[in-house]
């Protein structure tokens, strides 16, 4: 592919429909799949890091003010650049929160979309790991309400843990980084912050239950984890323009945080598999092809 398409839009009436000439793309790969998504608040510049993993400095959209410019769900396959026979392929998505749209239904589709087809979610977000980060990942807390896993025999679905079994590895990716990496004095990792973000207060009362809620989820739904941080790329007055600078315009670190990114989605985001852990491509049973079909209304949500 030359460059993305919509994979999932919003349809006249507003609800998510698939895009038949991009479920044929999908159809049509014959080898196996690496499918990466990324998800976030929008304007959080979630596109860039897309456009990184595609090697490409223009691709998926990156837009210059405050609405969101990504609508939908846009897909772009790639050759792996470190897999010969594997497809990379990749998804941007509508950023979450979005207040033009004032239905967070669709917001809610459209993460649950992405943990099912991805076997890698980044979850992009800006300036730091707080109460206000964990918030917006409510959308995690409500999974069990949207994906269910059926038994091999039957129509029952299986207990909630069983589709953890099938849910992508998940990176947070915190953008406009601009702290030391210290906890209590000590110098952390980027995934040490991430697990000291995640810990649970003590306590069964209401407020330390919400607080705790959407880190269990994720230390539940998420066993595979990792961090990475992000300073601003360039100076406030270039952001909009990020798609046509140089890589002499961006700052170094900036650079160096994007190849290591990259470096470890390629090395670590695995096949999409099915139960029995079969590797899918774009023509098999339960192939995210298929997924997309299942929609409810015959690809519609």
């Amino acid at each position: 592919m030359e460059g993305p398409v919509c994979l999932v839009g919003n349809g006249a009436d507003g609800q998510l429909e698939v895009n038949p000439a991009a479920l044929e793309i999908l159809r049509g790969l014959a080898q196996p799949v690496v499918p990466v998504a990324i998800v976030g608040l929008y304007r959080t510049g979630k596109s860039y890091l897309m456009n990184a993993l595609a090697g490409k400095q223009r691709g998926f959209s990156l837009g210059s003010t405050i609405q969101s410019h990504t609508k939908g769900i846009w897909m772009w396959c790639l050759p792996h650049p470190r897999r010969a026979g594997h497809t990379l392929v990749l998804l941007d998505t509508e950023g979450l929160g979005d207040v033009e749209k004032g239905d967070t239904k669709n917001d809610t589709w459209i993460f649950a979309l992405a943990v099912l087809l991805s076997s890698t979610l980044v979850y992009n977000s800006k300036g730091t790991i707080d109460q206000y980060a964990m918030e917006q990942l409510h959308f995690v807390s409500e999974l069990t309400e949207h994906i269910k896993v059926k038994a091999q025999r039957g129509d029952d679905a299986e207990e909630d843990t069983e589709f953890v079994r099938f849910f992508p590895s998940f990176v947070w990716a915190v953008r406009d980084f601009t702290l030391e990496l210290r906890i209590e004095g000590q110098l952390v990792t980027e995934d040490q912050y991430l697990e000291h973000a995640l810990e649970l207060r003590k306590g069964t009362n209401k407020k330390v239950m919400e607080y705790n809620l959407p880190r269990q989820c994720i230390r539940n739904f998420f066993p595979t984890r990792k961090c990475f941080v992000f300073v601003q790329p360039a100076s406030r007055q270039e952001m909009g323009r990020l798609d046509s600078l140089p890589d002499s315009a961006l700052d170094p670190l900036f650079l160096d945080q994007t190849r290591r990114f990259c470096g470890y989605v390629f090395q670590c985001s695995n096949v999409k598999t099915v139960k029995g852990g079969i590797p899918v491509n774009g023509k098999a049973p339960r192939s995210p092809a298929e997924i997309l079909l299942a929609l409810p209304t015959g690809g519609r949500v």
